[in-house]
């Protein structure tokens, strides 16, 4: 019996056997499915294969290898952490300056990066939105008022240490030093967040801003890519870098 029909008849039959009234005798047999029924593939099917596969084929391409599966957790991980590294790090080499500080949210990243092969399908997986990379320069005071928001909520941080509890900040240091109201820092982010994405409104008090022009994932991508050429792979860490307690 070709195999469609025997789904349709099959499928037929588990129907009336539902009907309560329904007298219903019937017979089957095992179909061995082999070689027989790779013939008449669907032509429709088959053409829009062919068309989108070519694009589809660069997302399945495996960029390196994870130790274990990452996920991302309030008020730090690894892969939070990953992230905001990996911001400041392409930020630095967009400006060819120091970056003190790099910030991204936790919303824009949206699921696990998983264990074993990575593929370029993954980050897209876990970075879905088009958010490039800024950096600018901000005054210390403006900048202050910012971590104190933030210190009811957390956002991803990478060149500061942030210790906060019952809403009060407890300790900040960017880098190895005691953060300075009166001190001008170069700061990296995405651009969802300086227009207001998230509740964070940085636009106003950024100063000489530089739209990179880099998506996130791309950045990420190149990176997971460099780590696979130097025979590494993606291990992550919290590093107790920012606490936040009631």
């Amino acid at each position: 019996m070709n195999i469609r029909r025997f789904i349709s008849v099959f499928t037929l039959l588990a129907l009336l056997s539902g009907a309560a009234s329904a007298q219903l005798r019937y017979s089957w047999s095992t179909v061995k499915m082999d070689s027989r029924f790779d013939n008449g593939s669907d032509r429709t099917a088959t053409a829009i294969i062919e068309k989108y596969n070519p694009l589809v084929a660069p997302l399945q391409e495996i960029i390196g290898y994870s130790d274990r599966e990452y996920a991302k957790s309030a008020p730090e991980s690894g892969l939070s952490n990953f992230a905001a590294d990996i911001i400041r790090a392409t930020a630095e080499k967009a400006c060819g300056k120091r970056v003190d500080l790099a910030l991204t949210n936790f919303g824009g990243i949206r699921t696990s990066l998983p264990k074993g092969a990575i593929r370029v399908y993954d980050i897209f997986s876990i970075f879905p939105f088009e958010n490039r990379i800024v950096v600018f320069d901000i005054k210390g005071r403006d900048l202050l008022k910012f971590f104190q928001q933030m210190a009811r909520r957390c956002e991803a941080l990478s060149g500061v240490y942030f210790v906060a509890h019952n809403g009060e900040i407890v300790t900040l240091r960017i880098g190895d030093r005691p953060f300075d109201v009166e001190k001008t820092y170069r700061m990296a982010t995405i651009d969802f967040l300086m227009s207001g994405g998230d509740g964070v409104s940085l636009e106003k008090c950024a100063m000489h801003r530089l739209d990179t022009g880099i998506l996130i994932r791309d950045a990420i991508v190149d990176h997971i890519k460099q780590m696979t050429a130097e025979g590494k792979t993606v291990r992550l860490f919290k590093e107790g870098r920012v606490s936040i307690t009631k």
